[in-house]
């Protein structure tokens, strides 16, 4: 079934407007589906950079991190998009979600993605996911 970006796309475009625009605090925003259906929504948003975004990640839900980072070399912001599959989706869902990947990168104007699968076990054992 296809993803659904029209019924909340003005929340969805303002999330995303708020990450991208010059000046902004706001460095990360996340968004789910609306229980099981294919609509996705904002789920939050932040201006504590990837340590912030990575507490709001949730187990149970598929969802997708848009984040703005500083490139080390340049000083230059980069756009990242964390596809998360929490450890307690189901493969049914996973399959389904797996094709809105593309879509939401088309929608949010992003150029390559990360699979950031679930990783509650490096949660507990080094302070966050990744890190």
């Amino acid at each position: 079934m296809a993803l659904n970006l029209s019924k909340n796309g003005r929340a969805l475009q303002e999330a995303y407007g708020r990450v991208v625009a010059a000046g902004s605090p706001t460095d990360w925003a996340l968004f789910t589906y609306e229980g099981n259906s294919n609509d996705l929504r904002v789920a939050g948003s932040g201006d504590g950079g990837l340590e912030e975004m990575v507490e709001e990640l949730n187990s149970g839900k598929v969802m997708y991190a848009f984040c703005r980072v500083k490139d080390p070399n340049s000083g230059l912001p980069k756009y990242v998009l964390v596809n998360w599959t929490g450890e307690g989706v189901n493969d049914v869902r996973k399959g389904a979600c797996a094709n809105h990947v593309s879509t939401v990168a088309n929608f949010l104007k992003v150029w390559s993605s990360f699979h950031w699968g679930s990783c509650h076990h490096q949660r507990s054992r080094r302070g966050g996911c990744g890190a």
